[in-house]
């Protein structure tokens, strides 16, 4: 599994009270608190315990398409497909450019035999990265794998 880093500096305590503005800094921070110990636990195998840190950061942080990314990939090692796919989807609508998230998501299709939107994901990362040959070659074994059905 390739979970995708960032590095987040944890915090420890507040000793002053917050005001309102502090307070949302604070929902922030232990957002990204989360997702930071999320991807610790999951490298740790903890996927049951991971799961509570980074769907905590997604909640906190729901435009941040790294921590939709690896939701969806420890989602998978869970075995909760449809929350993984709906992960993934987003990280995807998010960043709909990047090639990582749109690989992640034709594998998840690809694994599943769900080849025809395996399909229409190689075919955007094509579109978007006509440059590189991980799109073209992803769409050539999709296209093999409709042929043999």
């Amino acid at each position: 599994m390739r979970w995708r880093y960032v590095t987040v500096p944890v915090t420890i305590g507040v000793a002053a009270p917050l005001h309102a503005g502090a307070a949302l800094m604070s929902e922030h921070a232990a957002s990204n608190d989360a997702y930071s110990l999320g991807l610790l636990l999951a490298e740790m195998g903890k996927s049951e315990e991971a799961l509570r840190y980074l769907e905590r950061a997604a909640k906190g942080l729901p435009d941040r398409s790294r921590i939709q990314y690896n939701l969806g990939l420890l989602l998978q090692v869970l075995q909760r497909d449809s929350q993984a796919e709906l992960a993934l989807q987003k990280a995807s609508s998010l960043e709909p450019a990047n090639m990582d998230y749109l690989y992640a998501l034709a594998d998840f299709y690809i694994k599943r035999n769900r080849l025809a939107e395996a399909k229409k994901v190689a075919e955007k990362m094509v579109a978007t990265h006509p440059n590189q040959r991980m799109g073209k070659e992803l769409l050539e074994l999709i296209e093999r794998r409709q042929k043999n059905q």
